[in-house]
């Protein structure tokens, strides 16, 4: 039995990751802002357990007490799949036009939130002599700057070197989680289409990711949330480490 936590559930590829589950029998907990409506016929069809928890990632104070829901909801014995999918490419600016608000809700969602979750996952978890997997969604954002880009780049590199760093204390527990980042590079998701509505002042490489879109060169979030899922059967994942999905096809 495997017990997937997935955020920011509810579109993209935490949508499709969620839907090959479900196919599959897993129980999953889906944790986003709305509900997706296709979800509980799935798990009907399927006779999968599906738990929904709505949240907003940016209210960090509330993080804490949502771990223990989940894992509370979670199968006592399953194997644990905790999948930090939810972020933003907002703010598009270049440095000097960020401004507070926007720059706050990215590192939030994009840093705060996944940190705070697996923080608090290895902690509540730390007795369990059961598999326990956590996957942060990276980006090569994390490694290469890109002009208007400050907060996604910078916030996905924290988080990457965040993953490097547990994943090296983890092999030293005795009920050892392991952390990889994954990431999914050009996908088919509305936040592509964000990308492409960027002003072209603010985004220097806009009329890249038109291109990526007109020539049919985006993966499909069903494609890259396969990949995935078929890693996480492997037998040995190394810990900290960035896998990329260019390496998996």
């Amino acid at each position: 039995m495997k017990t997937f936590i997935i955020t920011g559930a509810s579109k993209g590829l935490g949508a499709d990751i969620a839907k090959q589950c479900l196919h599959s029998g897993d129980h999953c907990i889906l944790i986003a802002r709305t509900v997706n409506p296709e979800f509980a016929g799935l798990a009907s069809q399927f006779g999968t357990k599906l738990t929904f928890i709505r949240m907003d990632l940016q209210e960090t104070e509330k993080l804490s007490p949502l771990v223990k829901e989940i894992l509370t909801e979670a199968d006592e014995k399953s194997d644990l799949y905790f999948i930090n999918n939810a972020g933003v490419i907002d703010p598009i600016k270049p440095i000097g036009n960020l401004g507070h608000e926007s720059l706050e809700f990215s590192m939030k969602v994009n840093f705060m939130a996944p940190i705070v979750l697996t923080d608090e996952f290895i902690k509540q978890t730390k007795d369990s002599d059961r598999k326990k997997v956590v996957v942060n969604i990276s980006s090569g954002a994390a490694k290469n700057p890109y002009h208007g880009w400050a907060a996604y780049c910078s916030t996905k590199a924290g988080l990457e070197m965040f993953t490097r760093v547990a994943g090296l204390e983890q092999d030293k527990a005795p009920f050892p989680v392991s952390l990889i980042s994954f990431s999914p590079g050009v996908m088919d998701t509305e936040m592509q289409g964000t990308i492409r509505l960027a002003d072209k002042n603010d985004f220097a490489d806009r009329d890249k990711f038109h291109e990526y879109k007109e020539k049919g060169m985006l993966r499909s979030p069903e494609l890259v949330a396969e990949k995935l899922l078929q890693l996480l059967e492997m037998e040995e994942l190394e810990n900290g480490k960035f896998y990329d999905i260019k390496d998996l096809l």
